[in-house]
């Protein structure tokens, strides 16, 4: 398994910047404006990465710890607006190719699992009325599943 200090540091960047960058990706996934469903979508994440730092994967582990050391002042120039997804989805297919070709495969597989996950937690953190007043409430909405399958696509390198 190699360590995450045994990557370059233009991967390690890559690695650690990812997940928050799928974090914001997934928050505007759903278009909502509304600064409680932003505050709750940001909450599950935060959950998420808090867990990782227990992650029964080592490597996960240590991206999440290195995560928690960093803090989030990095992530803080993306905008969280639509560019954030694209954003996410480039990422996302960079540092799968990068840990399919450099990582041990348990490992490439656990971190790209770990960040579905939590994309997916984001989505599922507030349930929404999609068709309207009289509709029923989704936990997932088309946009954020749409969001979704194509961030599983990208990790799928």
């Amino acid at each position: 398994m190699p360590e995450l200090s045994q990557f370059a540091d233009d991967e390690r960047a890559l690695i650690v910047n990812t997940p928050g960058v799928v974090l914001k990706g997934a928050v505007v996934s759903d278009g909502s404006t509304n600064a409680l469903v932003f505050l709750k979508e940001v909450t599950a994440g935060a959950k998420v990465f808090k867990q990782a730092q227990k992650h029964e994967n080592a490597f996960v582990k240590s991206v999440a710890l290195a995560l928690k050391q960093r803090g989030l002042e990095h992530d803080a120039d993306l905008p969280v607006d639509d560019a954030a997804m694209t954003e996410a989805l480039k990422l996302a297919g960079e540092v799968a190719d990068l840990l399919h070709r450099k990582a041990d495969p348990a490992d490439a597989d656990a971190y790209t699992a770990w960040l579905l996950h939590l994309a997916t937690e984001v989505a599922k953190a507030v349930k929404t009325r999609e068709g309207g007043l009289f509709s029923r409430k989704v936990a997932v909405t088309e946009n954020e599943r749409m969001f979704l399958d194509d961030l599983e696509r990208a990790l799928q390198r």
